[in-house]
């Protein structure tokens, strides 16, 4: 089976109101972005950041730089309904990727933060069926009495990118599955559950993020999303105790890849038994040249250490750069 996919349900059908790098200056200013333009300054200081286009003065890249060529389709990806109830941002404290929603506070109409709020109360939140998108923060907005702004993390549609394996779509069939009936034993009935309102967290498999009206493209528009589709599991200690990564008391608590943990005990045992030696062993004062090499696998980083064929294509390098002299050369203890 393939990576797992978390899938999220949702109360509303709203598009997003986002930004494009083929739009005009003018839009900007223009009715369905105003709203999200004059309040830039307040959601920075609660902590939100809002793409760099809604900030005063903003000229875009293509009127200070035009492009050589105008491609055939001079439009912008469609970004929402007419008033843009919905858009998307950046948690200016850890960089997550963020949706900022304008809801009713009231009656009938202010049902939608209600049930989000219940439903990511503490004693359901952690409920392992429990698949309603989570409510991250709810924002009162200054000198308006009717609407209030929540925060909900950034998801993706549930068959982006598509699927690829017979389990991963069983794995989705019992997850909204679960996940209906989870609310229908809240006696909350969700009324609008099509695909619209189905949605993925794709963060591990796109860890760098994604545009979020055309989830293929990166964050900035500027290419392709980049995916990592690399397998998670939950941690597994082998006989080496000091992988950084495992160092945490809950580290068993979240699935990891466990690629980038073997390229450390490689990089490790290396470093223990020939270049620097451990608590057992000396080190040997003639394998300086794997030392670079060594020093990138047992970075504290995960991410930062290189793949298996990059550490074999340094290592093939390094031999070619070996006299025949220094193979032949005595082991210095």
């Amino acid at each position: 089976m393939g990576l797992s996919r978390d899938v999220e349900l949702l109360y509303s059908k709203r598009f997003l109101c986002s930004y494009s790098p083929m739009t005009t200056p003018a839009d900007v200013e223009g009715i369905i972005e105003d709203y999200w333009h004059g309040k830039e300054p307040w959601f920075k200081s609660r902590g939100y950041q809002l793409h760099p286009r809604y900030k005063k003065g903003w000229v875009p890249s293509w009127v200070t730089n035009p492009p050589s060529w105008q491609p055939p389709t001079w439009n912008p990806p469609a970004r929402g309904p007419y008033h843009a109830p919905v858009i998307d941002a950046i948690r200016i404290r850890d960089d997550k990727a963020v949706v900022l929603k304008r809801t009713f506070k009231h009656a009938v109409n202010g049902e939608e933060t209600k049930l989000t709020a219940y439903f990511s109360s503490p004693s359901l939140r952690y409920d392992f069926n429990n698949h309603c998108i989570p409510l991250l923060d709810v924002m009162d907005i200054p000198d308006d009495e009717n609407f209030a702004i929540i925060v909900v993390p950034l998801l993706r549609p549930f068959n982006s990118p598509r699927f690829d394996t017979v389990g991963e779509c069983v794995d989705l069939f019992q997850q909204i599955f679960k996940g209906l009936q989870f609310i229908h034993h809240q006696q909350v009935a969700h009324r609008d559950c099509s695909g619209w309102n189905l949605m993925m967290d794709g963060t591990d498999m796109f860890p760098e993020g994604w545009h979020p009206i055309r989830p293929t493209r990166n964050r900035e528009y500027t290419g392709h999303a980049k995916s990592d589709m690399m397998p998670q599991a939950i941690p597994m200690h082998g006989n080496d105790r000091t992988v950084p990564e495992f160092q945490s008391e809950d580290y068993q608590s979240r699935p990891l890849n466990p690629f980038p943990t073997d390229i450390y005990y490689l990089g490790n045992l290396i470093q223990t038994n020939f270049t620097e030696g451990g608590e057992y062993t000396g080190a040997k004062f003639c394998f300086d040249f794997m030392k670079p090499l060594v020093a990138d696998m047992v970075q504290e980083d995960p991410a930062k250490r290189p793949t298996i064929d990059e550490c074999v294509a340094r290592l093939d390098e390094i031999v070619s750069s070996l006299s025949s002299w220094k193979l032949r050369s005595q082991v210095n203890r």
